[in-house]
């Protein structure tokens, strides 16, 4: 057992690509090497190098024996000789009459060889399949940099790929493998020998490469911590921005920077997102309030620090200002006047322009906010207002701040802190798991906005296909759920979309569905998922009338009844009652016909359950009702042949199969 090594040198690759690239390379090892053993994997990455080490690998594929039959000896050997038969079947498998054997087969003898499988070294498997796992690992672009067809991210340079501290040898693009790497672009390019994963770590920390992501992420945030503490900052960091700016960086060094403390006057949130989308800066807050100050962090050992600080500073200056000249303009006028705008700007094809959806989200926001209990008149007020911004200058240069600036301008035209946070909130989420408005109104205006959306895109035929969703109704689908489940509003899902002033048909309403389908598998078990979509009260007239929070917590309680190990013999109990009265429509039954004290005592624990109550309940009663119908079906013969009786025992297992029927359909669940 032994340590194989591979490291691909690339140009510069984007942060957000080498983490899934080291994914996908490390499986693709993986699957490459099959059945041949091997241990831990490990990972290191940096922007000009992605690495997989495995421990303990086998020497070569283990070899395995394998009969292979063909057809019958009595049409391979006529007569006793090889026949034409014979020799079709020896020459396609590479081997001489002579070497064919006489086995048993299902209906007689037939021939055969024995083959023997595998067996190949490690270093030969590499060999053969490296270039393909390389070249395969998936990117949204990648380009050509050779004559060949060979296309990856950025250019690779160097191929490192050893076994047992020994040369793989292959090819990846044209570039020959070796058992060489090099250090840091600008202070240590040349190469240096390489013969373990554990040298090479060391060799590059010596050459100012820290190859550990997981180190070099340590290093960095301890660095922004200190630097941070040294100026009595709050010691937190938005750590998406760390986890992008670890893969920006082989070696780490945060620097302090400084700009003028009069562009503060400018909107914290406008200063935060430039630095932090625009230039990867980390600001720097004391007591939660902005400062003057950031952090840049840089991937030169050896800069001079205060050259590298101006230049930054500079690049920051020049943007905020520009930022002011645009905030200054912008606020020269009110934001209605800004929104005039929009008439000359297009929504969808044949949808109208923007100026006619931002009338109809006021009036659609004002209906949703009536059925979901929060203020029309602010609603409406804030729909009227909120594509506004799109026009101004600032959302032209930070796209990122459309919503907060509409906010903005609404309160410096008076409109009330309703209305503006309505404007700003409208737009989330803008993803799954972002944060959801605060607000009555703001619920209500980002609802309108994806109702109105998903039904228009559905009447115009702009539906999603397979991959293409050209203006973005899964996302908004998702939006729908996240907010409906986020404020808990219980109610037909087909009165939301009345409520926005736009219809539906069962294709969307099913795609909503498939939206919260999605979503719940990420908490539960599909077949809980499952049987609980199924599941078909007696309000229930399809898609439409689907209770999306209702459904989201019958989801959550189902699993956990599972999850504490109580659901196997409820769900047997269910489906032998629910089998029992398929063909049997009717609830009605008779007491003195229910066969005895079990029938009487289940009847009384039905009636004794709580005819409201939460999905937990409901689940609890069933729980508690399961003796009743185990005692039911051990001591009365419900099948009996008096048609009396036996319509009225069958009555009573439909009306406990009708009660819980809007639960979930307990016959899709497994019994683990």
């Amino acid at each position: 057992m032994s340590e194989l090594f591979i490291e691909i040198g690339t140009e510069e690759l984007p942060a957000h690509a080498v983490g899934p690239a080291l994914e996908a390379l490390s499986a693709g090892i993986v699957r490459l090497l099959g059945a041949i053993p091997s241990g831990r994997v490990r990972t290191f990455g940096t922007p000009r190098r992605l690495a997989v080490v495995l421990d303990g690998v086998g020497a070569a594929r283990p070899a395995v024996e394998r009969l292979v039959t063909g057809p019958p000896v009595s049409s391979a050997f006529p007569n006793g000789a090889p026949g034409p038969v014979a020799e079709a079947f020896a020459k396609a498998r590479g081997v001489s009459v002579d070497q064919l054997l006489q086995v048993d087969g299902p209906k007689g003898k037939v021939i055969a060889i024995r083959r023997i499988e595998g067996g190949e070294s490690t270093s030969e498997v590499v060999a053969k399949g490296l270039e393909e796992v390389v070249l395969g690992i998936p990117f949204k672009r990648s380009m050509r940099w050779t004559e060949g067809p060979a296309r990856f991210l950025r250019p690779i340079h160097t191929v490192c790929a050893l076994y047992a501290g020994d040369v793989i040898e292959s090819s990846v693009a044209g570039v020959l493998t070796g058992s060489h790497s090099r250090g840091h672009w600008l202070y240590a390019p040349e190469t240096f020998p390489v013969t373990t994963a554990d040298v090479w770590l060391e060799e590059l920390r010596h050459r100012y490469v820290l190859a550990d992501i997981g180190i070099r992420r340590a290093i960095l945030v301890r660095q922004l911590e200190t630097l941070a503490a040294e100026r009595g900052a709050d010691n937190t960091f938005d750590t998406e921005l760390v986890d992008e700016v670890v893969q920006l960086v082989e070696w780490p060094r945060a620097i302090v920077g400084r700009f003028s403390e009069s562009l503060l006057e400018l909107p914290p949130r406008l200063l935060v997102e430039s630095m932090k989308k625009n230039q990867r800066y980390f600001p720097l807050y004391r007591d939660g309030v902005l400062t003057h100050e950031f952090l840049v962090v840089t991937n030169n050992p050896f800069g001079d620090d205060a050259l590298i600080a101006a230049g930054n500073t500079r690049v920051l200056a020049a943007r905020f200002h520009d930022a002011k000249f645009f905030y200054a303009e912008d606020r020269k006028k009110p934001l209605s006047e800004h929104g005039e705008k929009l008439a000359g700007m297009m929504w969808i094809r044949g949808l109208g322009s923007m100026a006619e959806r931002q009338g109809a989200l006021a009036e659609a926001a004002a209906g949703v906010a009536e059925l979901i209990g929060a203020d029309p008149a602010t609603a409406r007020a804030a729909g009227l207002l909120c594509k506004s911004d799109l026009t101004t200058q600032m959302v032209g240069e930070f796209p990122e701040l459309q919503g907060h600036v509409g906010r903005l301008l609404a309160l410096l035209d008076g409109a009330s802190f309703g209305v503006a946070l309505a404007i700003e909130e409208h737009y989330l989420p803008r993803f799954a798991g972002d944060s959801l408005p605060t607000s009555g109104a703001g619920r209500a205006l980002a609802l309108a906005e994806r109702l109105t959306l998903l039904a228009r895109g559905f009447g115009a035929g702009l539906a999603p296909k397979g991959n293409a969703d050209q203006i973005g109704l899964r996302r908004a689908t998702v939006g729908i759920v996240a907010l409906v489940l986020g404020m808990g509003w219980r109610g037909p899902m087909g009165e939301l979309f009345a409520a926005a002033g736009v219809g539906g048909g069962d294709e969307l309403y099913e795609f909503v569905l498939a939206r919260l389908r999605a979503s719940l598998m990420d908490e539960a078990p599909v077949d809980i998922v499952d049987a609980v979509l199924a599941a078909r009260g007696k309000d229930h007239v399809g898609p439409v009338s689907v209770d999306l929070t209702w459904a989201a917590r019958r989801v959550h309680a189902l699993a956990a009844l599972v999850k504490a190990g109580e659901f196997g013999p409820i769900r047997i109990a269910f489906r032998r009652a629910a089998g029992l009265v398929k063909e049997h429509d009717s609830a009605d039954y008779v007491l003195d016909q229910l066969g005895g004290p079990a029938g009487i005592a289940l009847h009384q624990a039905l009636a004794d359950m709580p005819q409201d109550g939460d999905v937990g309940s409901a689940l609890e009663g069933l729980a508690a009702l399961r003796p009743h119908v185990d005692r039911y079906f051990a001591d009365v013969m419900v099948m009996c042949d008096d048609p009396v009786a036996r319509a009225s025992r069958l009555g009573l297992l439909r009306s406990i199969v009708e009660r819980f029927s809007g639960l979930a359909d307990f016959t899709r669940l497994s019994g683990e």
